[in-house]
C-alpha cells in the first residue's frame, strides 16, 4: 500500500475553482443539515456537509474566484465561486472547514457518509419518512461521537 494520502478532487460548476481533499482520516462531523440558514444557502430541503481540519483541503486553482460571505451573527462563512455561483466550502468558527461530499470524485470514503441529521426541528419535510437510522439532533452537545 502507498504511503501517500488518499486524495479526492472537485471543482465548481464552471471548473474555475479546483480543490483537493486528503481523505486519509475519518472526519469529526459528517451530517445532513436541516437548519434554515443551510436550506437557504443551498436552495434545498437539507444538505450534506462534512467538517474536516482545514489543512486537509488545498485550493489548486481559482482562489481569486472565491468570495466568502458571513451573515451577521452567523457562526460560519460560506464560500462560493463568483463566476458560476457554486458553493465550494464553509468555514465554521468551532468545527472547522465544511466540504460537500456530493462534489468530489471519486466518491468520498464511507467514513464521510452522513452519520446524523442536524437541526431536525427545523426540517421542512417529515423526517419520519426517512428510514436511514441516523441519529437526529438539534444541538451540537447531543452529537454522539
Amino acid at each position: 500500500m502507498s504511503d501517500s494520502p488518499a486524495i479526492a478532487t472537485t471543482s465548481c460548476y464552471c471548473g474555475g475553482v479546483r480543490m483537493e481533499l486528503d481523505v486519509s482520516e475519518q472526519p469529526p462531523i459528517a451530517s445532513y443539515c436541516h437548519c434554515d440558514s443551510c436550506r437557504k444557502a443551498h436552495a434545498a430541503p437539507m444538505y450534506q456537509c462534512v467538517y474536516v481540519d482545514p489543512s486537509k483541503m488545498k485550493i489548486l486553482a481559482g482562489e481569486e474566484l472565491i468570495k466568502e460571505y458571513r451573515k451577521e451573527g452567523a457562526p460560519l462563512i460560506r464560500a462560493f465561486c463568483t463566476e458560476c455561483g457554486s458553493r465550494v466550502y464553509n468555514k465554521h468558527d468551532v468545527v472547522g472547514l465544511g466540504v460537500f461530499p456530493g462534489m468530489f470524485t471519486p466518491k468520498l470514503p464511507e467514513s464521510y457518509d452522513a452519520k446524523l441529521h442536524y437541526r431536525e426541528m427545523e426540517a421542512v419535510f417529515p423526517l419520519e419518512k426517512l428510514t436511514d437510522g441516523l441519529q437526529r439532533v438539534n444541538d451540537k452537545s447531543e452529537i454522539k461521537r
